[in-house]
C-alpha cells in the first residue's frame, strides 16, 4: 500500500468549502395611497337603498304605533313633555331590542314628532278634527272626561307653539316617510295621494322635493 504524502493527507481531512446561497430580498409590496373604504368581504354589509327604505317605513310605522299605545296609557294630566317623552320612550324602547339601527330610529322619530305637530294644528282647541286619519295618534284621547280634555287641549297647544316654531310650515321632503293622506306639492300645487305610509318621491310634475299636507 502506497503511502500518503503530508500534501494528501492535509487534502483527504479538509472539509469540503459549503457553497454559499443568497437570498434575494423580497420585493418591497407597492404603496398604494389611500386603502379603498369597502372591500370584498365588507361590500356585501351594506344594505341596498331597498333594503334602507323597507327598514327605514317599518321602523316608523313601529314607532308611530308604539307612541300611541304609550298616549293611550296616559290617564290623568297631559302635557307637551307627556307627548315628547312618548317618542323618546318608544324610541328607546325599540333601540334597546336591537330591531333598528340608531340612524333609522333617529329618522323615524323626528317624522313621528312631525307628525304629532301636524295632528295638533288639525285638533285645535275643541278637538273636532279628531276623527282625521292624522289625528289618530290622539284617538284614546277623544273619548275622555272635559277635564282630561283640558289638560289635552293645553299638551297639543304647547306641543304646536314649541314644536311647531322649529317645524313653521310642518313640511315634508322627498325621500322622507310619511303615513297615508293627501299631500300637495309647495311649488306647484300638484296633489299627491298616498294609500298607505311610504316614502315622498318628488313632485310628477315639477320634481320639486317639498310637500305640505292638505
Amino acid at each position: 500500500m502506497e503511502s500518503e504524502t503530508p500534501t494528501q493527507a492535509k487534502k483527504r481531512s479538509a472539509p469540503e468549502p459549503q457553497k454559499r446561497t443568497t437570498k434575494k430580498p423580497k420585493a418591497a409590496k407597492p404603496e398604494t395611497g389611500n386603502k379603498p373604504l369597502l372591500t370584498a368581504d365588507t361590500e356585501h354589509e351594506l344594505p341596498s337603498p331597498q333594503a334602507q327604505e323597507k327598514e327605514e317605513l317599518a321602523a316608523y310605522e313601529k314607532l308611530r304605533q308604539e307612541v300611541k299605545e304609550l298616549l293611550e296609557d296616559v290617564r290623568e294630566t297631559a302635557s307637551a313633555e307627556t307627548l315628547k317623552q312618548a317618542v323618546d320612550k318608544a324610541a328607546e324602547g325599540l333601540k334597546q331590542a336591537g330591531s333598528y339601527s340608531a340612524n333609522t330610529l333617529n329618522k323615524a322619530a323626528g317624522v313621528v314628532k312631525k307628525d304629532l305637530t301636524e295632528a295638533a294644528g288639525k285638533i285645535g282647541p275643541k278637538w273636532d278634527a279628531l276623527s282625521d286619519k292624522g289625528t289618530d295618534l290622539f284617538a284614546a284621547w277623544r273619548d275622555r272626561g272635559s277635564v282630561f280634555l283640558g289638560y289635552a287641549a293645553s299638551a297639543v297647544g304647547d306641543w304646536l307653539h314649541e314644536a311647531g316654531g322649529k317645524l313653521r310650515h310642518r313640511t315634508y321632503s322627498a325621500g322622507e316617510v310619511t303615513y297615508s293622506g293627501i299631500l300637495k306639492c309647495a311649488a306647484c300645487g300638484e296633489q299627491v295621494v298616498l294609500r298607505k305610509p311610504a316614502h315622498l318621491k318628488p313632485c310628477s310634475k315639477c320634481r320639486h322635493a317639498v310637500f305640505q299636507r292638505l
